[in-house]
């Protein structure tokens, strides 16, 4: 992985590289001249993993890590509380 996982923990570190694997498993069957793949190096990939998010971009026909962010703990909405009570 890059720099960038060096606050990521390492069970969503082994989670996220196994889950990655099984992914690069599967795109080697997909058609890499295809629509699928135009679209995979254009936009990227995301992963979200415990509570992390892995964006990867394609660099030919790899999976590049380029950045890696926790994901923002989830707080109520404060306008969906009743308010009349």
């Amino acid at each position: 992985m890059c720099p960038t996982t060096a606050d990521v923990p390492q069970e969503t570190l082994r989670a996220a590289q196994k889950q990655v694997e099984e992914i690069a498993r599967e795109l080697g069957k997909v058609d890499r001249q295809g629509p699928f793949w135009a679209s995979l190096r254009e936009s990227g990939l995301s992963l979200e993993v415990h509570r992390w998010k892995f964006k990867f971009d394609v660099g030919g026909d790899a999976l590049v890590l380029a950045q890696v962010d926790p994901l923002p703990s989830q707080t109520p909405d404060v306008s969906s509380f009743d308010r009349s009570s």
